[in-house]
Parts: C-alpha cells; sequence; structure tokens
C-alpha cells in the first residue's frame, strides 16, 4: 500500500507516524515547506519526499490532504491529474461543504474524494508535535456524498479504525453546522475571553496572574494558530454566524435573569447546563459485538444514506463490509456495531427507513 501525505504539520504528522506503526504503508510526503517533509522522514512519518502534491499523490492507494482548511481546494486541483483509478483521496479539515464540493468537480473518474476530519489535535502545531496515538478511540468523521463509491468508503474506513479511529459518517452540511456549535463558537469564545480578561489586565496588572483552572481550561484554545481559525470563519462563515447569534441570545438571556433577580429560571440554566456536561460521553468502552445486516439496493448514495443516518444516532462504526451478489443489483451490507443497545437503536433506524433489517450477535 502506498499512501501520500500533502502536509506534514500536526495532523499529518500523525496520520503518518500512525501508518507507520500500524500498517506496512509506503508513506510519501510532500509539504510547501521543505524542512517540514524532510523532518517527517526524520521523524518515522514518511518514507520519502516528494517535489510537489502531483508526485507525491502518483501511484498513491490512499492521499491525505492535510493542508489548512483554505488551500485544500487547491491542492485537490494540483494532485487531480495524477490520481490513480481505484485511489482515494480525502483532507483533514474541520469545513466540508465546499470542500467536497470542489474536490468532487476535479478529480478524474474512478477515484473518489471522501471528505474527512478527525476529531483530534492540541493546540500545539507542527510535526515535532505529531505522535502516532493522536486518533486512538478519536472520533474520524466522514462526509460521504452520493458520487462516493461504496468500495472507496469501506477501504478508507477500514484504513482509519486500523488507525483505532472511531468512524462517524455526516453530510457535508450536517458536518458544518454541528462542528460551528461544538468547536468552532467555542474558539472565538475563548479569543473573546481571553481579549477581555487582557484589555483588563492593562488596568489591574494581577488579573491574568489570578486566572485559575476554570479560565485557562475554558481560554485553552484561544493559543491556537490564528491563520488556521481565519480559514475556518471563511470557509464555515454562515454556520459559525448563525451559531453565534444563537449563542449570543442565551447569553442576554442569562443577563436578563440575573439583572431581574430571576433565581429560579437561572438555576434551572445552570442545572441543565451541568446535567448535560455530566452526560457527555466519557472513554469508550468496547461492548460484545453485534452484526446489523441489510440488502442494499446497487444505486448511487444508498451507502451515504445508511451511513450519515447512523452517524446522526451518534454510533460508531466498528466495521463495515459490503457483499455484493452475483446477479448485480444489489448487495448485502454488514455493519459492526458495539452493544446491544446501539446496534437495535441502529437497526430501528434503518427499518424506519425502509431497509429490510436483521440484528446478529457475533
Amino acid at each position: 500500500m502506498r499512501v501520500a501525505l500533502v502536509g506534514t504539520g500536526l495532523i499529518g504528522g500523525s496520520i503518518g507516524m500512525a501508518l507507520k506503526a500500524e500498517t506496512d504503508a509506503v508513506v510519501v510526503a510532500f509539504d510547501r515547506d521543505p524542512a517540514a517533509a524532510a523532518r517527517a522522514v526524520e521523524r518515522g512519518a514518511a518514507d520519502e519526499v516528494a517535489v510537489s502534491a502531483a508526485d507525491a499523490a502518483m501511484d498513491a492507494d490512499f492521499i491525505f490532504i492535510a493542508t489548512p482548511v483554505g488551500a485544500i481546494a487547491d491542492s485537490v486541483q494540483a494532485l487531480a491529474g495524477s490520481v490513480k483509478p481505484g485511489a482515494v483521496v480525502t483532507d483533514v479539515g474541520s469545513t466540508k461543504n465546499r470542500v467536497v464540493l470542489e474536490a468532487e468537480k476535479v478529480l478524474r473518474d474512478g477515484s473518489d474524494f471522501i471528505g474527512g476530519h478527525p476529531m483530534a489535535g492540541t493546540e500545539q502545531e507542527g510535526i515535532d508535535a505529531a505522535t502516532a496515538t493522536l486518533f486512538q478511540g478519536a472520533w474520524w468523521i466522514l462526509t460521504p456524498t452520493e458520487t462516493s463509491s461504496p468500495e472507496a468508503y469501506q477501504r478508507l474506513h477500514n484504513l482509519l479504525t486500523t488507525l483505532r479511529a472511531r468512524i462517524m459518517a455526516l453530510s457535508p452540511i450536517e458536518h458544518d453546522q454541528l462542528m460551528a456549535v461544538i468547536s468552532h463558537v467555542p474558539q472565538l469564545t475563548a479569543t473573546t475571553l481571553m481579549n477581555m480578561a487582557a484589555k483588563r489586565g492593562e488596568d489591574h496588572a494581577g488579573l491574568l496572574a489570578l486566572a485559575a483552572g476554570g479560565f485557562r481550561d475554558v481560554t485553552r484554545v484561544a493559543a491556537s494558530n490564528p491563520e488556521i481559525w481565519l480559514d475556518v470563519c471563511r470557509e464555515n462563515g454562515e454556520a459559525i454566524a448563525a451559531a453565534l447569534r444563537d449563542f449570543a441570545n442565551e447569553l442576554l438571556r442569562l443577563h436578563d435573569l440575573i439583572l431581574e433577580g430571576n433565581e429560579e429560571p437561572l438555576r434551572a440554566a445552570l442545572l441543565q447546563a451541568r446535567e448535560a456536561r455530566r452526560s457527555l460521553p466519557g472513554k469508550e468502552v468496547l461492548e460484545a459485538p453485534f452484526e446489523v445486516v441489510m440488502p442494499v439496493p446497487d444505486r448511487p448514495g444508498v451507502l451515504a444514506q445508511v451511513t450519515t443516518s447512523i452517524g446522526n444516532l451518534g454510533v460508531n462504526i466498528e466495521d463495515l463490509q459490503i457483499t455484493h451478489s452475483s446477479e448485480g443489483g444489489r448487495g448485502v451490507l454488514h455493519l459492526t456495531i458495539a452493544g446491544r443497545g446501539p446496534a437495535e437503536k441502529v437497526a430501528a433506524a434503518l427499518t424506519h427507513q425502509g431497509f429490510d433489517v436483521r440484528t446478529v450477535e457475533l
């Protein structure tokens, strides 16, 4: 297996290191900064350095584009002519809709672009912060569309689970709307709080020295690279603006409750937030595996329909296999789900959509 890495920062470098640790892949790296690509080889994230993105993509079975969000579409354009038939191209950007639309336009027939977003990383940057264990237990969102081939999705899914990531499928639009709430607005909130404290600190020199654990936890992501977030705001501005409006309205509601001295609604808001925070999923505990089996028609978009439906339930697909019928026109989809409860939830949702589903304990 040959894998191309376009971009060798924290995420790209960690992908390379995880591939080298878990597979027999030959990894070829390209970075606009030649020193970063050379350092990727030194750190064991790549076997060799390419002179261009197109050169890296030549003969690759998988191509990971790990550039800043604003450069992903241009990177796909640059390497599109070198992508061999059957290759799978993916990315790691935190916005998806425009990237997926642009990438699908330029890739040659016979190859697939499936958007990706590993929910892993730190405020640290660069190849020297990369680690082979970054994705272990982390969610890796995939955004298949109606044009994504089931075989390409299955191959990418299998590779990422080899890196010990947990896979969730969402549509590109759903991804961007959700990320605005759980990632992009928190970043801007941290930015606002940090700037507010810094301004107050001009008058009270001891203010930032008094910042304790809570403030530091909330504002940690404010230390992230500003250029990354400029790209994100440019790419996902509409969804971010909508989420910011909702957030501002909630803050103004609390503002009014405090000024009015209206304790009961304020207490209810605090209790609701506490319960929601306590219910956040913790460390994954694998339960007994169940297989959800269902015949599926051989038509464009059916796999995207199934996987994104499961993603909306917040359920991980541990494994995925497609058995094609010799008569053609249909196949059988085998999904491995950890736990009876999640498997039954998946079966019920897909049955509601008209699929003939059965569940088997493995």
